[in-house]
């Protein structure tokens, strides 16, 4: 028996190619889902027949960083001693535990690890949780894009608009990661890998993302550039302006730290044991443009 736990965006794609059971705190409408609160009792009850458990759960919250410990630290735990020894626990970790600043590039997965945030830190301390259970398999994930992840529609409406500015000098390399491709990952998962692996994209230059996004929209690459610290500070102020609205900022500081990091990653290992393959971005920009369109004209 497979389960699943954190039908998030990336979570439904992995649902499309598997048949799992997702264990959810309230009803989302999937198949096969069960509704539990995910206590130790429950966790042990549901878990007791599983062969497989894709642990995707967590939190990005950087404005709440006691509720990012317990759901990306606390709550791994309370899985990794549900789990039964005989089962294989896939964990959906974050290429953030390396840092921005990388010590090695291109880094790989033997590269020393550098966490320089607090969700680094605690993606980096659940992959030490994970990695004490006897059957595990560690993805460090690269920045996904997809049609259901909305922050690009935001930015690509920002290019479109020509508003969109260039942090820093722009030359730095950003590996955005497909993620029809992770998911695809996690199903080959199931049946093969163990150990830690980097899925990572191809890695274009920020100003060669921006203007592979502008020739899609039709519209002029963005040409302002923004010195880094006057971008955060920029941001700052609107993660203000919307925690005193009661509302989540679309975009944080972090956010700018990292389309402004120069971040390469070798993902040979993945390619060899998983057959993981990266899709060209210009390939990958294409079909988001042409969903982000589809929306627009319908909205």
């Amino acid at each position: 028996m497979i389960y699943l736990i954190g039908a998030g965006r990336l979570g439904r794609l992995i649902l499309q190619r598997i048949e799992a059971v997702p264990l959810v705190r309230t009803p989302k409408g999937l198949k096969n889902e069960r509704v539990i609160q995910f206590s130790e009792k429950e966790l042990k009850k549901y878990l007791k027949d599983a062969d497989t458990i894709i642990h995707l759960a967590g939190s990005m919250d950087f404005s709440n960083p006691k509720r990012m410990h317990k759901a990306n630290v606390e709550f791994t735990r309370k899985i990794v001693d549900a789990a039964p020894k005989k089962a294989k626990i896939i964990f959906a970790s974050s290429i953030s535990v390396y840092g921005k600043n990388l010590l090695e590039i291109p880094a790989t997965e033997k590269t020393p690890t550098n966490p320089d945030s607090i969700y680094a830190k605690t993606k980096l301390e659940a992959e030490r949780i994970v990695s004490s259970h006897p059957n595990h398999l560690i993805f460090r994930i690269g920045t996904l894009y997809h049609p259901s992840y909305p922050d690009f529609f935001r930015i690509l409406k920002l290019v479109e608009k020509e508003r969109m500015p260039l942090i820093g000098n722009a030359n730095n390399s950003i590996p955005f990661t497909p993620a029809e491709e992770v998911a695809r990952m996690f199903s080959v998962a199931t049946k093969k890998g163990k150990g830690t692996y980097i899925l990572a994209g191809e890695s274009l230059t920020q100003k060669e993302i921006f203007s592979i996004a502008a020739r899609e929209l039709k519209a002029r690459p963005p040409s302002l550039h923004l010195p880094q610290w006057l971008a955060l500070f920029f941001v700052f102020l609107e993660e203000k302006k919307a925690f005193l609205l009661g509302k989540k900022s679309f975009i944080t500081q972090e956010h700018i730290k990292i389309l402004s990091s120069h971040r390469i990653f070798n993902c040979s290992k993945a390619e060899k044991e998983l057959g993981f393959k990266t899709i060209p971005l210009e390939k990958g920009m294409g079909r988001m443009v042409k969903d982000y369109k589809g929306e627009t004209n319908e909205n």
